[in-house]
C-alpha cells in the first residue's frame, strides 16, 4: 500500500474512537495530521500518542458546526502548510430513542454535527484543494445506516447519515469529469466499538474495532489519484448485515 509521506491531512472528531484511530494510522503512514475536535484534552492525548510513535500531528480545538471556526481552521492549515491533501470528516453524534421521546433540540444538534459540519468542512476543503493544484481525497464517515435502517430507535442518526450519502454523491458527481482530481467518497461501518456506541466500555469482541475502520479509510485514501473509492461498507463477519 502506498505511503502518505508528505501529505497534509485533517481529521475531525480525532479525540477518540474512529477519528483517533484514523489520525494515528494516517500519521503512521507518513501524513502530517491536523486533529480537530471540541475537547482539547482528548486531542492532546491523540497528538501525544502520534508524536510518541514518531509521527507528526497538531491539534486545533473548536466547534466544527460553527462556520467561523472552520474558516479559521482552514486558514491555519493554508498558512502553515500551503495546502490540504486529505480530509476525513468523522465527527458525529448518535442520539437514540423512540421518536415520541426524542427532542427537537437533539434532532437539530445531530443534523448540525453530522451533516452541516460535514458540508462546511467539505466546502472549505474543495475550495483549498482547487486553489492549490486541484487534487485531493475527501472521505466522509457514514454508516451502514446511510444505506438501510438496522433498527427503529435512531431516527435522527439515520436521517443524518442518509443525508451524508446524498451530499457525498452530489459533490462527487459535481467533481467527476470537471478537470480536477478531488475524490469524494464514504466509508460506512457497521457497529464499531467506540465511546459513542459503548460508553460503558464493555467487551464487544463481535463489533468492529476503530482500527479496522481506519484501515478502510486508508484503503480509499491510497487509491491512485485518478480513482475514487466512492463507497466502502463494512460490517463484522459475526453479524448479519440485514
Amino acid at each position: 500500500m502506498p505511503s502518505l509521506e508528505g501529505k497534509i491531512a485533517l481529521v475531525t472528531g480525532a479525540g477518540r474512537g474512529i477519528g483517533q484511530a484514523v489520525a494515528r494510522l494516517l500519521a503512521e503512514q507518513g501524513a502530517e495530521t491536523v486533529c480537530a475536535a471540541r475537547t482539547e484534552a482528548q486531542l492532546e492525548e491523540t497528538v501525544a500518542s502520534i508524536r510518541q510513535a514518531g509521527g507528526k500531528a497538531l491539534s486545533l480545538a473548536g466547534d466544527i458546526t460553527q462556520e467561523a471556526f472552520v474558516g479559521r481552521l482552514f486558514e491555519s492549515i493554508r498558512g502553515r502548510f500551503g495546502r490540504l491533501d486529505i480530509l476525513v470528516n468523522n465527527a458525529g453524534m448518535a442520539p437514540f430513542g423512540p421518536v415520541e421521546e426524542l427532542s427537537a433540540e437533539k434532532f437539530r444538534q445531530c443534523l448540525e454535527l453530522n451533516v452541516l459540519a460535514v458540508f462546511i468542512c467539505l466546502q472549505q476543503a474543495v475550495r483549498l484543494m482547487k486553489a492549490t493544484g486541484g487534487e485531493g481525497k475527501i472521505i466522509n464517515i457514514g454508516s451502514v445506516r446511510s444505506h438501510w435502517t438496522e433498527a427503529g430507535d435512531g431516527g435522527a442518526y439515520n436521517a443524518s447519515k442518509y443525508a451524508v450519502l446524498g451530499l457525498t454523491e452530489s459533490v462527487a458527481r459535481q467533481l467527476h469529469g470537471s478537470g480536477c482530481r478531488i475524490a469524494v467518497g464514504m466509508v460506512c461501518p457497521g457497529v464499531a466499538d467506540t465511546p459513542l456506541t459503548n460508553p460503558a466500555r464493555e467487551p464487544r469482541p463481535d463489533w468492529l474495532a476503530p482500527e479496522t475502520v481506519a484501515r478502510a479509510v486508508l484503503h480509499a485514501l491510497t487509491a491512485p489519484p485518478d480513482v475514487n473509492v466512492f463507497d466502502t461498507t463494512l460490517f463484522p463477519m459475526s453479524q448479519r448485515p440485514w
